[in-house]
């Protein structure tokens, strides 16, 4: 791969980039909201989760 590829693939993420700011827009003050509660609810199913396993291998850690 010589200088003038990277050049070219360079430029070809550019104009990507470029494309994709375009069409994005501010989003409204209700899909905003939106967007929130489900990467609340999203983060707190994780945790969940996570602490759950936690609690498991702890109570396992202390039988075996």
């Amino acid at each position: 791969m010589d200088i003038a590829d990277i050049l070219g693939y360079a430029r070809d993420m550019v104009k990507s980039w470029e494309r994709v700011l375009r069409l994005s827009r501010k989003p409204r003050r209700q899909e905003f909201i939106a967007i929130t509660k489900v990467t609340g609810l999203g983060t707190i199913i994780v945790g969940l989760m996570g602490f759950t396993i936690r609690m498991i291998v702890q109570v396992m850690g202390r039988v075996a």
